[in-house]
């Protein structure tokens, strides 16, 4: 397994992760990629004989904040050169038999590399990408250690570069996923025992008020609330059983002075 670091993160990924992209032909998919590799905290960024300008009007455009990233990226003439230093190679193809005949490849799904990763050892990997329009070459297949696919629809299998690169590092990043804190016993209890104030001050109109208490418990255990959602409904519950006190008070007092006043007469 990868270790994970603060904020929830595979810190051994990011920085295991070399991203290389092969002739790219349009600035709008470097620029993106770009921003995907931000999204999920990777940073090295590799190019080889890019068919674009990867620090022209659109690669920076749609790179919104991740800008950093092409201003360092690489631009390499050769795969040999952008892969230096790299104990392995991982190609990426949409098209799972293209390989076969000629290189023997049949690729993994980039989710089952991502669980091998932790077990074939220490060292940087750099994670090709084809050209948008042939992909990666058969020789750029032979040059890797692993093939890996996106699985997608037989009817249109193959995924715009930017979106292949950001599903590769987000099954390779593996983000804690954030969410509120759920409720306690103690807090739920509490919301329970207040709508069951407000079912007792309406009880002699109901039918059947513990039943209406029983379906309120059951719908907040299915619910599963949080924290925060379990107190802003608390506070409405307890906020209109203490007006309906005052009123219920209030009452009663005008009551008893009619009373009084009658006895008076």
């Amino acid at each position: 397994m990868i270790s994970m670091g603060e904020g929830g993160q595979k810190a051994g990924a990011q920085g295991r992760i070399r991203v290389v992209l092969c002739e790219p032909e349009y600035e709008m998919n470097v620029g993106a990629v770009a921003r995907a590799m931000a999204n999920f905290s990777f940073s090295e960024l590799f190019i080889v004989a890019p068919k674009c300008n990867p620090l022209g009007f659109d690669a920076i455009k749609y790179s919104k904040h991740a800008r950093h990233i092409l201003e360092d990226a690489k631009v390499c003439k050769t795969l040999a050169q952008a892969t230096a230093g790299c104990k392995y190679s991982v190609g990426t193809t949409g098209v799972i038999f293209r390989h076969f005949k000629q290189t023997l490849r049949s690729p993994i799904s980039i989710r089952c590399f991502a669980k091998k990763l932790g077990s074939i050892g220490e060292g940087k990997i750099a994670l090709l990408f084809g050209n948008e329009g042939i992909g990666l070459t058969e020789a750029q297949v032979s040059a890797c250690d692993f093939l890996v696919t996106i699985p997608t629809s037989d009817a249109y299998s193959v995924l715009n570069l930017s979106h292949a690169v950001a599903i590769c590092l987000y099954e390779l990043s593996d983000f804690a996923p954030r969410a509120f804190v759920p409720a306690g016993a103690r807090e739920k209890e509490a919301l329970i025992g207040s709508f069951g104030l407000l079912v007792d001050n309406y009880a002699h109109a109901m039918r059947n008020p513990r039943k209406a208490k029983i379906a309120f418990r059951r719908i907040i255990g299915k619910a599963m609330p949080t924290d925060k959602e379990c107190a802003s409904v608390l506070g409405v519950l307890r906020r209109t059983a203490r007006s309906l006190g005052e009123r219920k008070h209030k009452g009663a007092k005008s009551h008893e002075k009619d009373k009084v006043g009658q006895g008076k007469t």
